[in-house]
Parts: structure tokens; sequence; C-alpha cells
């Protein structure tokens, strides 16, 4: 089975974003007409996390928020309100005033499994946000202890189908995707695997820390990995550049495997096309910057930016193919 759910642009391979849901993707590109603000920004900007501290989405806030502001002149303060799977959060962020000073950072989890999960999300990505850019993209780590009795992930497969039902794996919570990661992953390798779901990435991580549960998919252990105090059995897409003898899940026993994830940064709807142009502007101009990237890269991240359109396109492309993997392996997130 083949999970395509992260996107890619020249900076990563050769293949451009698909533009066929252009004319949709206008409503989260830049609002058209919005007069220039002059002098922006005058003030301080709020950036919204919608998961506690601790978690993949806050540690790419902090690497980007500092050096945004010193671009800006302004400061850029992030507020982490988590919760329901990022619905909080991205919920107070599109309520927001749409005036540019005020983000929220998603992923796919915020922004399209949450909504096929609850049915009360009160947002669409394509209506409610203009999209601003996306920062990076990630690989999930699959880990464990280390006195985990499965060496390789081939190995965790063979144990989990001899034994049904035995197994627990935690993700940040219900509707996240490490929670539809681990849906496909069942129904692609036909395993019975009991799903834990948390608040968040980093309470997750403590319950495998203290061997209350027994996997994780979540990319708040690779620190954890890398520094050998937990075992990574596999990765959910390419591989990761901090973690190069981890595998893949396509190469461990499971072939055409493959679910990453990406953040951007969005506003509310009807946000300056000012804001949202000189935003964009200085996210690309960081990326380029090497203390950037290798931040990025020792959290275990990809450097990963692109136009707003880009961003609105992919995330419509996402949403496709994220309610078509849902309805095809049948996914209950009860």
């Amino acid at each position: 089975m083949s999970i395509q759910t992260n996107i890619h642009t020249p900076t990563f391979n050769r293949r451009t974003l698909l533009g066929a849901m252009a004319a949709t993707a206008a409503g989260m590109a830049l609002p058209q007409g919005a007069l220039a603000q002059a002098g922006y920004p005058a003030k301080a900007l709020t950036l919204i996390v919608p998961n506690p501290p601790g978690g993949n989405t806050d540690i790419l806030a902090r690497i980007f928020s500092v050096p945004l502001a010193k671009a800006l002149g302004q400061p850029v303060v992030v507020d982490n309100r988590g919760g329901a799977g990022g619905v909080i959060g991205m919920t107070a962020a599109m309520r927001a005033a749409a005036d540019g000073y005020t983000m929220g950072l998603g992923n796919l989890s915020d922004l399209v499994v949450s909504r096929l999960a609850q049915p009360n999300v009160p947002y669409d990505p394509a209506k409610d946000f203009a999209a601003v850019a996306t920062l990076a993209k990630v690989s999930i780590v699959v880990s464990a202890l280390p006195g985990f009795p499965a060496k390789s992930f081939q190995d965790f497969l063979a144990l989990a189908k001899a034994n049904p039902g035995k197994y627990k794996c935690g993700t940040a919570g219900n509707g996240t995707i490490g929670h539809l990661c681990l849906e496909a992953l069942k129904a692609a390798a036909g395993l019975d695997i009991l799903h834990v779901p948390y608040k968040g990435g980093a309470p997750a991580l403590n319950d495998l820390l203290g061997g209350h549960i027994d996997l994780l998919i979540d990319g708040t252990a690779f620190s954890q990995v890398k520094a050998g105090k937990l075992k990574g059995l596999a990765v959910t897409a390419d591989r990761i550049v901090g973690l190069p003898g981890v595998p893949t899940i396509a190469e461990s026993g499971v072939p055409g495997f493959s679910f990453g994830n990406y953040w951007g940064l969005l506003m509310p709807a009807g946000a300056p096309a000012s804001a949202v142009a000189r935003i964009n502007a200085e996210i690309q101009k960081l990326s380029e910057q090497a203390e950037i990237r290798s931040q990025l890269e020792n959290a275990g991240f990809a450097s990963f930016v692109s136009s707003p359109t880009e961003y609105a396109q992919a995330l419509l492309r996402s949403q496709q193919q994220i309610a078509q993997l849902v309805k095809s392996a049948r996914i209950n997130f009860d």
C-alpha cells in the first residue's frame, strides 16, 4: 500500500506540485485586493502551536520564532494551546483577528486528519485560513525501548502477527497523523495492535520511556533514538538524515508503504496580502541559513519551503489522499 501524504517541491525532487485544484485553493492563497499595511509589523505577533510543549510542532516553532522575530523587528510569541488532536489551537488561530498578527502552525494531523476523526471540527483549511508558507517535513519514527524483543521492524511484524492484540502503540492522540499512520500500517500489514492515544507527543513519549506502552509512532522520539535511549525500528517515509541506520517501513516488510508529515504557517482567512507575503519572504530567507537547516536536521526535520499558493494546493491534495485512504482502509477513529 502506497500512502503518499508528504508533499514535494523542486528543492527535494524534480516534480512540481499538482495545480489541478488551483481554483479551489485560491481561497487559501493570498487575499485578493488587500491593501498593503504600512510599517508591518508594528507590534508583536502571536504564533499559536496547537500542541503541548515538547512535541515536534513546538520544537519547530522554537526553531523559527526567534530568528523570525529578529528579521521582523518584533517579538514572535509562541502560544501553546494543545488538546483535541490540534483542534483547540487551530480553532483559536482561525478565530483570531485577520490582521496579520496571529498565525497558526499546523500539520496534517491538525488540518486534515482531525476533520475526518472528529465530526465537529469548526474549520476548513480551504476556506478558513490563508496559507502562508511550509516550514519542514518529516518521516515519523517508530520506536521502542532498547529491551523490546524485536531487533528490527521485520521482527516486530512477525511478533505482532503471532500475538494479535498483545502490543500497545502510542500516538500523540486520536486523529493525529501518527494515529492515521498506525491504522494504515495495520491495514497494509494485517496487524492487530492496540492504539493508545495521548494528548500530545511528549506525554506519549514519557509513557514509552516508562514502559507503559510497547511502541510509539511520533517524531518526539527522534532525539531519544539518536541518543540510544530508545530503539528506532523504522521510519514511515524517507530515511532521516539524523538516523541513517534506521530503515523505512517499505524496506522492512511492507513494500510501497510511505507516510510522511509536513508543517506550515497559516493566518485567518482575509489576512492582509502584504502580511502573508512578508512572512513568506522571511521564511524563505531563514530556510536558506545553514544554522536553521542544521537545527532542523538535528531535530529530525527536513527543510521544506513553498509559496502560499503551493502550500494551499498541497493541503487540498493531502485532503483528497487522506480521505481516500480512510475510506479504502476503513479506518475507524473511535
